[in-house]
């Protein structure tokens, strides 16, 4: 958000829970992972928030419950790796990297965490039902 509005994210999410008291929030990020193995293929689900940015060394505020005063459900997905492990010849810059298909796996994620929360918060729903809303 801070690209595109010049506001922080953590900001807004701040304003809107002062203007909409929800019980909780739920916030999707992606990651920085440290195992080859996880990248694009491992969500995590945690309740302790998220610090955007982190992961590459670009810390901003953090999404918790300390910081909204509700309890934050933190889900995401690591979509990038340092990749100074791939140099073996001396000191290397600093270089995260992507997987190719990262466009495809992305939106392949994004619809697998719409179909988990839309199912755990709204358990009326049918799969078709969800089918309508994240076509």
């Amino acid at each position: 958000m801070l690209g595109t509005s010049g506001i922080e994210s953590a900001a807004q999410i701040k304003n809107l829970c002062n203007y909409l008291k929800p019980d909780c929030v739920i916030v999707v990020d992606a990651l920085a992972g440290a195992d080859i193995s996880r990248l694009c293929s491992t969500i995590q689900i945690c309740n302790s928030g998220i610090a955007p940015g982190s992961g590459i060394g670009n810390n901003r505020e953090t999404i918790c419950r300390d910081s909204l005063g509700v309890p934050v459900i933190a889900i995401g997905m690591p979509t990038v790796i340092d990749a100074s492990f791939f140099s073996d010849i001396g000191e290397t810059e600093t270089m995260f990297v992507s997987p190719r298909d990262i466009d495809a796996k992305v939106s392949n994620a994004g619809k697998l965490i719409a179909y988990g929360i839309n199912l755990a918060i709204h358990r009326d729903l049918s799969i078709s039902d969800i089918d309508l809303m994240v076509s």
